[in-house]
């Protein structure tokens, strides 16, 4: 917009991949001088206007000029990170960015639940002691469209979601591999309705997973960072899980730990106040594989 005092201030709106199905709206402010007569900006970045954004994510510059006649705008970016930018006039639409390249989960297989970006239910698929474990170690963002920004690490992501949705970690257990290194196990409860996020540290290519359980089972597939289940308890005062994993990898054996988040509403006026919601989520565990 136009400023007589201080030039033009303009608002730079981002749409940024967050992951395979997710995106975000980030902004920042810019200032800078223009000229009437010839049409020339020059606008250099200012502050966010978001509360949050990617840590790698930068504000740049913008230099173009304004065209009276064909009310077009030609600009370009004031860094060499950003090689092009383009504007449309209003009621105009942009080309369409040609791929080059196909997207990266081109070659999954959708009848697998872990392959899938949206839930599914499991609890049919679930054979107890597998000679195989059903399904395999995924990390949504290994399926990442070019360009995705970050906050944090999957595990962070995957954890900020979670309390956004007002769960809080309960337990984590870490999985115990036979001296082959080539099985493993861990074991946990479910009372309710809860969720089970698995973290892998190391060589996690190759890793395969089963939880055998007399419950309703959904895996949340690609639709979240790491993988996850949501686990329903069928029998009243919960039931025993038993985790089962396999891995093909010959090198060290990878860390992996299953956390474990229970709902802290959903109980209708049986639900705790804000302030207690925040004191349950400030004293839950980490539900993160521990700092070397």
């Amino acid at each position: 917009m136009d400023d007589p005092d201080a030039g033009v201030v303009g608002i730079l709106n981002l749409l940024i991949h967050r992951s395979l199905t997710g995106s975000d709206a980030v902004a920042y402010r810019l200032t800078g001088p223009y000229d009437r007569k010839t049409g020339h900006f020059r606008l250099i970045p200012q502050k966010w206007s978001t509360s949050q954004h990617p840590p790698g994510l930068e504000m740049i510059g913008i230099e173009g000029q304004y065209d009276f006649a064909t009310h077009q705008v030609t600009a370009k970016m004031l860094s060499d990170k950003c090689d092009a930018v383009e504007f449309a006039a209003p009621g105009k639409s942009l080309a369409p960015i040609l791929q080059t390249a196909p997207p990266p989960t081109a070659g999954l297989d959708r009848r697998r639940p872990e392959m899938r970006v949206t839930p599914s239910n499991v609890t049919n698929d679930l054979l107890p002691n597998p000679a195989k474990p059903l399904f395999e170690y995924l990390v949504t963002r290994w399926y990442d469209p070019p360009a995705t920004m970050h906050y944090g690490d999957s595990i962070d992501e995957e954890n900020e979601a979670l309390g956004k949705e007002n769960w809080a970690c309960s337990d984590s257990v870490r999985v115990t591999w036979d001296p082959s290194g080539t099985k493993g196990t861990a074991t946990d409860r479910v009372g309710v309705t809860e969720r089970y996020v698995l973290e892998c540290i190391g060589d996690c290519k190759g890793v395969y997973y089963q939880p055998t359980v007399g419950a309703a089972v959904t895996h949340l597939g690609l639709s979240v960072p790491l993988p996850t289940m949501q686990i329903k308890a069928v029998r009243l005062g919960g039931t025993t899980i038993y985790w089962n994993f396999a891995r093909t990898g010959q090198g060290p054996v990878p860390e992996i730990y299953v956390h474990h988040w229970k709902p802290l509403t959903g109980w209708g006026m049986a639900d705790p106040r804000p302030e207690e919601i925040a004191r349950l989520k400030a004293a839950a565990p980490p539900c993160k594989a521990p700092k070397k």
